[in-house]
């Protein structure tokens, strides 16, 4: 989730609970059924579900089939403000924790394609304006080798969680950076 974003995030220790997230890219053939590999114009490359669009909200490149109310979004940084991943989650949930109900499901660092300065945030809240009701998210924050942060989220209503949640990590295990050299 990012400063601009419409989704939600209240501070404290690193936690390693649930599932790391996906580590190992995917060979260029294994895209799953029913998806599809996106050279997105930013010069990233990610798989989404057939029929989500791009669509674009200030600096966040969404990719969503229902404007929104299903997303995976991406958020690039090339001078982060922030010492780490972990540090920018908190003062991000901070924030949010201020604005909205909201229920911190996990939030700790992580490492991420042996990115260790990399941090992993899950989150509920019930959303009032745009997509009312409970909703999920999840957010996958790491440092590149050259200081780009990359942020990659993913929310949904919480009535549609667990898919959204495998589907994060689809999107995790073929994610490539600019640059990437991964199959």
């Amino acid at each position: 989730m990012n400063e601009s974003g419409g989704d939600p995030g209240a501070g404290g220790r690193p936690t390693a609970t649930g599932s790391a997230p996906a580590t190992t890219p995917a060979a260029a053939g294994d895209i799953p059924d029913g998806w599809h590999r996106v050279e997105d114009r930013e010069g990233f490359s990610i798989v989404v579900p057939k029929g989500w669009k791009r669509q674009t909200e200030g600096d966040n490149i969404d990719y969503t089939p229902d404007n929104g109310r299903h997303r995976i979004r991406i958020n690039i940084d090339p001078s982060p403000d922030f010492e780490n991943p972990y540090m920018h989650a908190l003062d991000l949930e901070r924030i949010v924790a201020k604005r909205m109900e909201y229920t911190r499901v996990k939030l700790g660092q992580t490492t991420y394609r042996d990115q260790v300065r990399s941090s992993l945030w899950e989150f509920t809240w019930t959303e009032k304006r745009d997509f009312p009701g409970p909703r999920h998210a999840i957010d996958l924050m790491y440092y590149a080798e050259d200081g780009t942060e990359y942020a990659i989220y993913m929310s949904s209503p919480e009535s549609s969680w667990e898919t959204t949640r495998e589907q994060f990590d689809v999107v995790l295990q073929h994610w490539r950076a600019p640059g990437d050299r991964t199959p």
